[in-house]
């Protein structure tokens, strides 16, 4: 008798009932794997609503209140009147506080304006006493200032222009400062005769010319506007007029100008 090795024989068995027994093996597996499928399922649908149940629990006190608190809010109107009247007396000291702030920073504006007045006011006083002008005496202008028109010069018979204003006076006349300042020269002029010229600061000096011989003051004194400087005389050739006259005339910055933009 003749003897069939194992591999023989297992394949003799498959060959005759293989295909019963693969056709097991898939049904087991499809039924293992469907197992698996529905308690997956399960377990998330559980997982599922336990989520939503601790979210509907976390978030229904808060939902509650607020909706309670809306309702009390836009449901009943006098409550609302009752809470804007109680609001009110907080908003009444604030507006208070905001009168006695604006009155404080006014009253502190005030003294601080009234403090730099104060500072101020001696400097406008030495302003005032730079810019005082007065005649130098009482007397008609006979002569007007000329600096771009020639005028007929008796005394020397010729055309010339007028570097200042003479006015009509009498011999002995006292003749005084027409601004503050320092007298710079006392001297005898060619055509002016005796002179007298003034500082009066800021680029202005005045000079004072047909005086007499004998003058009120001297090179360096200091004088007030009104001050006697001296007294009209007969010392001037190069001027001629019907009668006694102080020939005034004012520089800015050694330009010629007419006395009578300061004189008034």
């Amino acid at each position: 008798m003749k003897k069939h090795s194992f591999t023989q024989k297992l394949t003799n068995f498959l060959n005759g009932r293989g295909f019963y027994i693969a056709l097991a093996l898939c049904l087991a597996a499809i039924g293992v794997s469907c197992w698996y499928l529905w308690q997956g399922a399960t377990l998330a649908g559980e997982m599922a609503e336990e989520a939503s149940a601790v979210e509907t629990v976390t978030l229904e006190p808060e939902e509650s209140e607020e909706t309670a608190g809306d309702a009390d809010i836009s449901t009943d109107p006098a409550d609302a009147e009752d809470l804007a009247e109680e609001d009110a007396p907080s908003d009444a000291p604030a507006e208070s506080d905001a009168e006695e702030t604006a009155n404080t920073e006014t009253a502190a504006e005030t003294a601080v304006t009234e403090e730099s007045a104060e500072t101020l006011e001696p400097v406008t006083e030495t302003a005032a006493e730079i810019s005082e002008w007065v005649w130098p005496l009482e007397g008609a202008v006979v002569a007007a200032f000329s600096s771009d028109t020639l005028t007929y010069n008796e005394a020397l018979g010729d055309w010339r222009t007028h570097s200042g204003i003479d006015l009509s006076a009498e011999v002995g006349q006292e003749v005084v400062a027409a601004c503050s300042g320092t007298v710079i020269s006392v001297q005898d002029d060619v055509l002016l005769g005796r002179t007298v010229t003034v500082d009066c600061g800021e680029g202005l000096t005045t000079l004072y010319g047909n005086l007499a011989e004998e003058t009120a003051v001297t090179a360096g004194d200091t004088v007030s506007a009104g001050d006697v400087i001296g007294a009209v005389g007969e010392t001037a050739s190069g001027e001629r007029n019907e009668t006694a006259w102080l020939h005034f005339a004012v520089e800015q910055d050694g330009e010629p100008v007419d006395p009578m933009e300061y004189l008034g």
